[in-house]
């Protein structure tokens, strides 16, 4: 029986509707997740030991918090997978490998790099929310970042629940609300920055809204320079409601032109995952030593503050 799932992160409520599960796939489609991270020629050999290098490097609590080697001889199943980095790592530890992604261009990237490995897996175009798959069909199932981009988070959860094997085990990093990166950064810097691009150009609005730009720049990430136009692009459209805090932060975690990014809390996870035996939940990621002046910082103490305040909430569960 496939059970319901209580889903408390908020929705896009300054729309008529939200956006429609297309809007999700041309977000991500436009290139396999982190690829403009990487300098090196996408698809080569060169590229994937780049991009492998840069993810954990950037984020070098990865391979401490999952459980790569426990899934010798098991079949896994990633939800997301981007290009193919955490993949390949469960295929060198022995697992039996099954990669879904909604884009064809997450799938692609993951079956170029398995292949400059020599690795063998399953690379599948799916619906997070809707999976093909017989009920418990996995040992482990895995999710790096992802569901909190879905349209419906609570059919996703419950799809992990369905087709994983009682006994499974599941990790999943979705955002954390209570961290330093939603309160300060998110809702503190960028939303008032934002604001203040959008005031500034009070007396514009009503011929920028004739002028607005197609929805797509093709934005990734946070640094681009035309970030603030593109949230002031969100505003003309929106409206001021944008700024709320409910809104905004769909469209500032990985780009304004994001259709969705949830965020939860300790208590809300444990709410939307009631179904499973056991959950626990372990909070990372506050990168400061990704600036220059904090490269002496130790990592104890990053791990330390991550531990209070990090941006990605990775939660365990047993079926």
């Amino acid at each position: 029986m496939n059970p319901t799932f209580t889903e408390n992160a908020p929705g896009l409520a300054h729309e008529a509707s939200p956006p429609h599960l297309s809007a999700v796939h041309d977000f991500w489609n436009v290139e396999a997740c982190g690829s403009h991270l990487v300098t090196a020629a996408r698809g080569t050999p060169e590229f994937f030991e780049q991009f492998r290098r840069f993810r954990y490097t950037s984020e070098w609590h990865i391979p401490l918090l999952v459980p790569f080697a426990d899934c010798n001889g098991k079949n896994v199943l990633e939800i997301g997978c981007g290009n193919g980095a955490d993949g390949a790592m469960f295929a060198l530890a022995g697992a039996i490998y099954t990669g879904v992604d909604l884009t064809d261009a997450a799938i692609a990237a993951t079956r170029s790099h398995f292949e400059t490995l020599g690795l063998k897996g399953r690379f599948r175009t799916e619906n997070a929310e809707q999976l093909s798959f017989d009920d418990e069909s996995f040992d482990f199932v895995y999710s790096h970042g992802v569901l909190h981009h879905t349209r419906n988070p609570a059919a996703a959860f419950s799809e992990v629940y369905r087709v994983l094997r009682t006994g499974g085990k599941a990790v999943l990093m979705l955002y954390n609300k209570h961290s330093f990166n939603y309160y300060v950064r998110i809702l503190g810097y960028m939303r008032a920055r934002a604001l203040v691009y959008s005031l500034l150009r009070l007396r514009k609005h009503s011929s920028d809204r004739l002028k607005l730009a197609a929805p797509l720049h093709g934005l990734r990430g946070n640094q681009d320079r035309l970030l603030w136009r593109g949230h002031y692009d969100n505003f003309l459209r929106y409206g001021w409601s944008y700024f709320r805090a409910k809104n905004f932060v769909h469209h500032a975690t990985d780009g304004p032109e994001c259709p969705f990014a949830h965020v939860y809390t300790d208590g809300m996870v444990r709410t939307s995952f009631r179904q499973f035996k056991s959950i626990e939940t372990k909070a990372a990621h506050f990168p400061l030593r990704k600036w220059s002046w904090l490269k002496w910082l130790p990592r104890s103490v990053e791990g330390r503050l991550a531990s209070m305040m990090g941006w990605y909430l990775f939660i365990y569960l047993t079926k």
